[in-house]
C-alpha cells in the first residue's frame, strides 16, 4: 500500500498554495497517496504516514494558520516524519535578486518563530522558496513591495521529489496512529 502524505499549507494570497500543489504533484509522481489542504481545515493527521507543512513568511514569521497547525497537531506529528517549507522572499531589485539565490533552496534553516513548536518532532528537512507578490497584495506593509513571481517550480519539484523518494522508501515503516477523541 502506498504511503499517505498530507501537504498542508498556510497562504495569504495563493502563492504558497501553488507551491504546496507543486510539491503534492511531485509526491504523487512517486506513487504516494497525496492530499493538499489548507492547514486551517485539517483536524487530524492520524490518517497520514507523513506530513509536509508550509507557510508564507511575512516579516520573518509564518502565518497564523501554519503556526497554529504545529501547536494543534504536535502530539500527532510526533509519530510521523515531517518536512517543512517556507515561501516568501521576493526579488525586484538587483540586491534582492541576489539575496534570493543565497536564501532559497533545500536544507535551509527553520525560521526561529517556529523552532519551539518543533520540539519532539521528526523534522526531516526545511526548504525556503521564493514567493510571488500579486496586484491583490494591498496591505499597508505590502504596497511598496515590487510585484512579480519569483517562484522557481523546478526547485520546488526537485525538493518535492526528494521528499517523495524518502517517503516512498520508508512507506513500509509502520508508525502508530494517534487517535484523539473528538
Amino acid at each position: 500500500m502506498a504511503a499517505r502524505v498530507l501537504v498542508a499549507f498556510a497562504s495569504k494570497h495563493g502563492s504558497t498554495k501553488g507551491i504546496a500543489h507543486s510539491i503534492g504533484g511531485a509526491l504523487y509522481s512517486h506513487g504516494l497517496q497525496v492530499r493538499v489542504l489548507p492547514a486551517a481545515i485539517v483536524h487530524t493527521v492520524a490518517d497520514y504516514d507523513a506530513v509536509v507543512l508550509g507557510s508564507a513568511v511575512y516579516h520573518d514569521h509564518w502565518l497564523w494558520d501554519g503556526c497554529r497547525f504545529l501547536r494543534r497537531m504536535n502530539g500527532e506529528l510526533r509519530d510521523r516524519p515531517v518536512w517543512l517549507f517556507s515561501s516568501g522572499p521576493v526579488g525586484g531589485t538587483p540586491d534582492d535578486d541576489l539575496r534570493l539565490v543565497a536564501v532559497c533552496g533545500p536544507d535551509t534553516a527553520v525560521p526561529p518563530c517556529i523552532e519551539r513548536s518543533l520540539r519532539g518532532l521528526d523534522v526531516l528537512g526545511h526548504a525556503t522558496f521564493a514567493g510571488k507578490v500579486s496586484d491583490r497584495a494591498l496591505g499597508m506593509l505590502e504596497r511598496d513591495i515590487p510585484r512579480g513571481d519569483w517562484r522557481d517550480f523546478r526547485q520546488v519539484g526537485r525538493w518535492g521529489r526528494r521528499v517523495g523518494e524518502h517517503a516512498a522508501a520508508n512507506a513500509h515503516v509502520t508508525r502508530p496512529s494517534v487517535t484523539r477523541p473528538r
